[in-house]
């Protein structure tokens, strides 16, 4: 049976040598067996005084004077020497792994030399994989017992607990040389692994149990065994066991102010114990101790930084348990800044954060989080034990949601920005994503409830914030790619975008969306794109995803929207009919519920289709001579009379209906204005039919006609004017549309005065229009309609005094002003005009 090289000098004094030569013994006992290989000689070796060959002796004899010169401290030799064999297979079986062990026991005795922790567990790693290499060759047969012990030690340094704790615990027996030190390995790495279980824990118990009844131990390893062994009491919540154990530590030990540490953290637990079960007297009492006893720790100039740090951190958090929240800040701040890049200045970086997000100073807290995120993954990988990652992403996240439940979306955004790597990236994507989507929709609400200039700004930051979530969901789409999550992602990233008015991103993405989306979301996928392709000014394009949903997916509930796009593409199209069909089939369809927004959407534009229709049967009627006298007109233009008027019958008919069921919608103002339109244009075919019959019937009949839709349509407009006219007056401001209404609503009201010989009437309805519209090239229009009025009423002076003013009007009217906007003809024309018409009155 082989023996140790490290035994007593006994035994080697029993073998008459030394155990390094013991090997070389052993080497030479085969020499006969090795001289049966080939031996070549491969050449000489620059700088070393051997020469390699390969296979058999020579090369087992050069192994052994390696490790003979790491023996003797020549450790440069050594490792050249195992450098050039540590793959060579040719060396026999026995002696394999003599080069890779030779190699881990150099590296192990130097990774202890490192003092940065990160490089000395790579070279501990390194030397693992050497180690290991050699187990699996084979160690040394002398050297087999200390092969598994230098791994195990290896293992441990590098974090590797669990393979640590096989190989030690196999040798653990056979080795009682280093019994002491095996004891303190197994109770470290037991305590170490993460996450810890009672099993382990009680096995770290265990091992430090032994490793602390040894007598050998100094005072400084007798305090520290106190210290690890109370914390694994701690663990397993034995707390009257552990403050008996650190007890025994002596005020004059370096371990003193980790005792205290462990003390303090005893009163933190039973203040968190003694709170859950509702004692707040005893509650208070261990909070006060905790604080007093990390207090006293923190304060200790005596002692290395690490336990300082610890107390430090701890003392912010209870001072925060205790309500004392300046001094907590105060506190987790000196934490912070005096322990940089530690895990205490991460974990007090988190309170800190957390302490000024509640005093409302969300600039400093979002820097302190940007900053704690940035720390917590320096070295690559996440660990702190104060906060565990799973806590620490947690906290992040309630921040942010906070700051978005409190519409405080700046902040939260830029934490968000700030969460990899420490977050995983697809979650770190979609936390960024929806909070600018949240902000966008908060600043679209924001927008419809303020005037509407002041709303401009409002609505080009939501679509900015919509377009950035679009752009994040397509970030998010792309690391997702293969996972199911794919085609979702680029949905909401399409909707993003098309929120956010980048339509021909959204068309982009959606294509993408659908080559690879399954054919039950292909229907909301081909109505999004024709959505786009209107809003791009595209409704020839429109139309074929339109009628692609329509055909393919009949029964899918994407039909009915796809309809009503349908209808707006028709109508940009001037393909009237058809809208009208597209439209009509969705009120028609005895499906679609009158609540629903579909229902809301299609009679709304039912409406305006109608009346557009209405209009271009009278510009036909007007062309073929309606506007000649009554017994000129000839039948044709009559036919277009009468369709225009069943025209403007349908458009009041599904207009009314839209504003009876939808008064709070928005489109109501421009329906009634549609509406008003509709009664005011219907009244030309009775008036044309009044002066072409003699039955005074009919005549009375045509008469009343005339006057019902007139009156209506006057009704309509004083109601839109006062409406408007006070939205006006409360927001200082009009949306464009409403203020083109208001506008058209005073010509349109002394236009219908005027037809029915309302003059007076109709001069206070133009005289109001031409105050309020004075700098604008619409204010002639009102001064001709009144100097008309006056003609009508044989008053010439009046109407050539109007026509005067006029002309001054329009000489103060500003350059650069675009006439052709609300008139006809330039300014020349309207001089001309004005000349002309003051010379003929």
């Amino acid at each position: 049976m082989s023996t140790e090289t490290d035994q007593s000098d006994a035994t080697e004094a029993t073998k008459g040598t030394n155990p390094r030569g013991s090997f070389m013994d052993m080497l030479g006992g085969n020499r006969m067996f090795l001289i049966a290989g080939t031996v070549i000689v491969a050449g000489l070796v620059s700088g070393i005084s051997w020469v390699l060959v390969r296979g058999g002796e020579a090369e087992e004899q050069t192994l052994a004077a390696a490790i003979e010169a790491y023996e003797n401290g020549e450790v440069s030799k050594a490792r050249e020497i195992a450098r050039t064999h540590v793959e060579d297979l040719h060396v026999h079986e026995p002696y394999q792994g003599a080069a890779p062990f030779l190699l881990g026991m150099i590296l192990h005795d130097e990774a202890k030399e490192f003092l940065n922790p990160k490089d000395r567990e790579t070279v501990y790693r390194v030397a693992v994989q050497h180690l290991e290499t050699a187990r699996e060759r084979g160690f040394p047969p002398e050297y087999k017992i200390r092969g598994e012990y230098l791994l195990g030690i290896s293992q441990m340094e590098s974090k590797q607990y669990e393979k640590a704790i096989q190989s030690l615990a196999k040798i653990y027996s056979d080795y009682p040389l280093h019994q002491l030190e095996i004891e303190n390995a197994l109770a470290d790495c037991f305590l170490a692994i993460q996450p810890s279980t009672p099993e382990n824990l009680e096995q770290a118990l265990k091992w430090s149990r032994l490793y602390d009844s040894h007598p050998v131990l100094t005072p400084t390893q007798k305090s520290e065994a106190h210290i690890r062994l109370a914390r694994i009491q701690f663990e397993l919540g034995q707390l009257d066991e552990t403050l008996e154990t650190i007890l025994e530590i002596p005020p004059t030990s370096p371990s003193y102010v980790d005792g205290v540490i462990v003390q303090g953290l005893v009163a933190r637990r039973r203040y968190q114990d003694s709170l859950s079960a509702g004692e707040e007297e005893q509650a208070q009492d261990s909070l006060n101790s905790a604080i007093r006893l990390f207090r006293k720790a923190a304060s200790n100039q005596l002692v290395a930084a690490d336990s300082t740090r610890k107390a430090s951190y701890l003392l912010a958090v209870m001072l925060r348990a205790n309500e004392q929240l300046d001094e907590a800040m105060q506190q987790a701040t000196r934490t912070r800044k005096i322990y940089y890049r530690t895990p205490e200045s991460v974990a007090a970086g988190l309170e800190e954060a957390e302490l000024l997000r509640a005093e409302d100073k969300d600039e400093e807290a979002v820097e302190i989080y940007r900053r704690a995120l940035r720390e917590a993954t320096l070295s690559g990988k996440y660990e702190n034990p104060w906060v565990d990652e799973v806590d620490f992403r947690q906290r992040v996240t309630r921040a942010i949601d906070a700051w978005k439940s409190a519409e405080k979306f700046a902040p939260a955004v830029e934490v968000a920005q700030a969460l990899r790597p420490l977050f995983p990236a697809d979650q770190a994507f979609q936390i960024e994503a929806d909070v600018q989507h949240a902000w966008g929709d908060y600043l679209e609400q924001q927008a419809d409830e303020v005037p509407f200039n002041q709303s401009l700004e409002l609505r080009a930051k939501s679509r900015f914030r919509f377009r950035s979530a679009g752009k994040v969901y397509l970030d998010l789409a792309e690391y997702r790619f293969a996972t199911s999550e794919y085609t979702n992602d680029l949905w909401n990233s399409a909707s993003a975008y098309l929120r956010g008015q980048d339509f021909s991103k959204a068309v982009e993405i959606l294509a993408d969306y659908q080559r690879y989306e399954t054919r039950e979301h292909q229907p909301r996928a081909l109505v999004a794109t024709a959505r786009a392709l209107i809003a791009l000014d595209r409704a020839e394009d429109a139309l074929s995803p339109i009628n692609e949903c329509l055909e393919f997916y009949p029964k899918d509930p994407s039909v009915y929207e796809a309809r009503v796009l349908g209808g707006e593409a028709y109508m940009e199209l001037g393909k009237l009919a058809e809208a009208k069909s597209v439209l009509t089939a969705n009120l028609d369809d005895g499906r679609l519920e009158p609540s629903s927004r579909e229902w809301q959407d299609s009679l709304f534009a039912l409406g305006q289709v109608l009346h557009l229709e209405g209009e271009m049967f009278e510009a036909q009627a007007r062309v073929k001579g309606a506007l000649e006298a009554p017994e000129s007109i000839p039948r044709e233009a009559f036919q277009f009379l009468e369709q225009s008027n069943e025209s403007y019958k349908g458009a009041i008919k599904y207009l009314h209906a839209a504003v009876r069921r939808y008064p709070d919608d928005p489109r109501s103002i421009s329906a009634r204005y549609l509406i008003a339109e509709c009664h005011r244009r219907s009244s030309m075919l009775p008036k044309k039919k009044f002066r072409l019959v003699n039955i005074e019937t009919q005549r009375i009949k045509f008469d009343k006609e005339v006057k019902e839709h007139l009156e209506s349509a006057i009704e309509i407009y004083n109601d839109l004017e006062f409406e408007l006219t006070t939205k006006l007056e409360m927001q200082a401001d009009l949306h464009p549309v409403e203020a083109s209404i208001l506008r058209n609503c005073y010509f349109a009201q002394g236009a219908a005065m005027f037809e029915l010989a309302r003059y007076k009437d109709a001069i206070e309805a133009y005289s109001t229009a031409s105050n309020r519209y004075q700098t604008e090239a619409v204010s002639l229009e009102a001064f001709v309609q009144i100097a008309n009025c006056y003609r009508y009423m044989n008053q010439s002076t009046e109407a050539r005094g109007t026509v005067e003013q006029a002309k001054i009007v329009l000489s103060r009217l500003a350059d650069g002003i675009d006439y052709s906007e609300t008139t006809h003809g330039s300014r020349d024309d309207w001089q001309n005009y004005l000349d002309w018409l003051g010379a003929t009155l």
